[in-house]
């Protein structure tokens, strides 16, 4: 059993810096990756409406873009790399993930991302993640900041 880090993508610019940061961790630590994408039906639409299928269609669609542009990151790195989508609350959905895959030893997801766009009185994503550690989530979680600090000022790990 290889260990894994789990990278939460949403194509966001946090999420994609929260990539390049699993992936450069994975690659230095000799880890796989698997980039998971929630997609969030009910976040768009409720169950009566009548464009959800159009709705579910175009998340599906951009979720396998993001997917793809994760993959193709960790595969430049030479990280072996799965992809994975589920369906349901981004929060939910990462714990259960983190939870069935035995050989996760870290989540890694961006401080902010797509769904602080729809203005929600939740919280965030990251938050609600960080509420299943322990209970749900049975390896720390990291949440990277949005602000471009890790590309700019963290260090290599090329020479390691």
């Amino acid at each position: 059993m290889a260990h894994k880090v789990l990278v939460c993508v949403d194509g966001s610019e946090p999420s994609k810096e929260a990539t390049r940061y699993a992936v450069e961790l994975a690659r230095a630590a000799g880890l796989g990756l698997i980039a998971l994408r929630v997609v969030d039906v009910e976040a768009y639409t409720d169950k009566s409406d009548e464009k959800r299928e159009v709705v579910k269609g175009a998340l599906e669609s951009h979720a396998d873009i993001v997917l793809q542009e994760a993959a193709d990151m960790a595969e430049e790195a030479g990280v072996p790399v799965e992809r994975e989508r589920r369906y349901g609350d981004s929060s939910t959905e990462i714990a259960a993930c983190a939870h069935e895959n035995n050989d996760v030893v870290l989540v890694v997801l961006g401080g902010s991302g797509r769904r602080k766009l729809l203005r929600r009185p939740l919280g965030s994503t990251a938050e609600r993640v960080a509420r299943h550690v322990a209970e749900d989530i049975p390896c720390p979680v990291m949440v990277t900041p949005s602000s471009g600090f890790l590309i700019d000022r963290r260090p290599s790990y090329a020479s390691t």
